[in-house]
């Protein structure tokens, strides 16, 4: 039987569905990922937001004026409903994202979330945990792994994975001093003048973000969420057979590879997030947050 479409329309949060966004939260902050986040102030100023049809949940450390607010059973995060009049279909309750969900939250969410970048107070954003799961359940992706408990944990905790690679600012030149030495470094070439030698950053492929989110979750699950790893080792298994014969079909002078990340950038964290956890177990965040990615010295 096919699943029911926007049966969550009038969907209300319980309370296993908000301990859930909290148990995922909580994960972030346990020791043993700690060699994962080495740097962890970025989630101090991270907001985390999820919904139902009546109300914004809220969690933060950051005491935004304006707004009714109480402890969560996290330490140190508050928690606040913000009524809303908004709709939703099913398929905004199935995944998370590393930004805030919709463009018209911006005029219920305090101020800062508008006036301040995504950088300086990051935000995630996602659906309850009941809806998440059945929408998962009745998926027509052949073996959804992201149908139980454990996956909707895996997958908040892949998105601090996204906000903590972010931080870096690796994937564009964001560095304003080090362009101007680069542009005024190639001017005084160009006007026949000797310039000291200088390291080269080339910006990071931004599906590396994908692939580190990954490598968090799979870590993670390792850890805290057995099954779920046993369940991405599965449909990760059958998805790579897939790409194999897609793969062995191309014509690369004028098709894209499999892995091109534009073209799928979870595809390319599956291949080579394996590869990199299994090389480099221990190391692997400080490989792929490293600013010397790409850097020459001329």
């Amino acid at each position: 039987m096919g699943y029911n479409k926007d049966v969550f329309e009038n969907y209300k949060a319980t309370k296993k569905d908000l301990e859930a966004i909290e148990e995922g939260i909580s994960a972030v902050w346990r020791k043993e990922l700690d060699f994962v986040f080495k740097e962890k102030e970025v989630f101090d100023r991270t907001s985390i937001i999820s919904f139902d049809s009546q109300f914004i949940y809220l969690w933060s450390k950051h005491k935004f004026s304006g707004l009714k607010r109480k402890p969560a059973s996290l330490p140190e995060y508050y928690f606040s409903k913000i009524p809303h009049q908004l709709s939703f279909v099913d398929e905004d309750y199935a995944g998370w994202r590393a930004s805030l969900f919709r463009n018209d939250f911006y005029r219920l969410l305090p101020k800062l979330f508008v006036t301040e970048s995504q950088f300086a107070y990051p935000v995630i954003s996602g659906g309850l945990l009941a809806p998440f799961i059945k929408i998962h359940q009745e998926s027509p992706y052949p073996l959804d792994a992201y149908n139980t408990r454990e996956s909707f944990l895996a997958t908040i905790v892949h998105e601090f994975g996204h906000i903590y690679w972010d931080q870096y600012k690796l994937w564009w030149y964001s560095n304003k001093k080090e362009n101007l030495h680069y542009l005024n470094s190639a001017l005084k070439l160009y006007q026949g003048k000797k310039i000291p030698r200088l390291r080269l950053k080339f910006p990071t492929p931004y599906g590396i973000h994908e692939l580190y989110a990954f490598c968090v979750e799979y870590e993670a699950s390792s850890i805290f969420w057995p099954n779920h790893q046993q369940n991405l080792n599965i449909f990760i298994k059958y998805r790579l057979k897939e790409l194999i014969k897609d793969e062995k079909k191309k014509d690369l002078e004028r098709e894209d590879s499999v892995l091109e990340p534009s073209r799928n950038p979870h595809d390319l964290a599956f291949v080579f997030g394996k590869i990199i956890l299994n090389r480099y177990p221990k190391t692997w965040p400080q490989i792929l947050t490293s600013p010397k990615i790409l850097r020459l010295t001329i």
